[in-house]
């Protein structure tokens, strides 16, 4: 095997991982952005701006905050697969805990999100919603994480 050939195959790799991170954070968005908009339209756990209230809701919010400058990086080919990866655990991190962390006003995946529509349709839809996104979340951490460790190998292009 040539040097040249090391190089390319460093290059096809760290392209690979750059694609899988933009695909599984721009997943995460898109399925964030359906999750957030279920919240509005079934009208529990919202928050401002959509309510006059400031609510975990709100806060949540922010997420977008952290992930969107992730994916105009990583578009514009700056590797940061750590930075995803704390954006993938900081996620998991809130989805967890808001959902399935039994505390006082937590969103409970099946009375605060199916039980609340009237159609067994639109309740299923809202938690695969929920479980895309957990799933487009957890998947950018993977990913992040498989980056990390190929970049932490030693190449034999020398």
């Amino acid at each position: 095997m040539s040097a040249g050939t090391g190089g390319m195959a460093g290059l096809a790799a760290r392209d690979g991982y750059r694609r899988g991170l933009l695909v599984f954070a721009s997943a995460a968005v898109v399925f964030g952005l359906m999750h957030h908009t279920d919240h509005v339209i079934r009208g529990n756990h919202s928050g401002w701006p959509f309510q006059a209230e400031v609510t975990p809701f709100t806060f949540s919010l922010l997420i977008y905050a952290l992930i969107l400058p992730g994916i105009y990086l990583t578009v514009r080919r700056r590797s940061i697969p750590g930075y995803h990866l704390f954006v993938a655990v900081v996620g998991l991190a809130l989805l967890g805990f808001v959902h399935f962390v039994p505390t006082g006003d937590y969103e409970a995946p099946i009375g605060d999100i199916y039980m609340v529509y009237g159609s067994p349709l639109a309740g299923m839809l809202a938690l695969g919603v929920l479980a895309c996104l957990i799933t487009s979340v957890a998947s950018l951490g993977i990913v992040a994480l498989g980056a990390i460790r190929a970049r932490s190998r030693p190449t034999k292009e020398r």
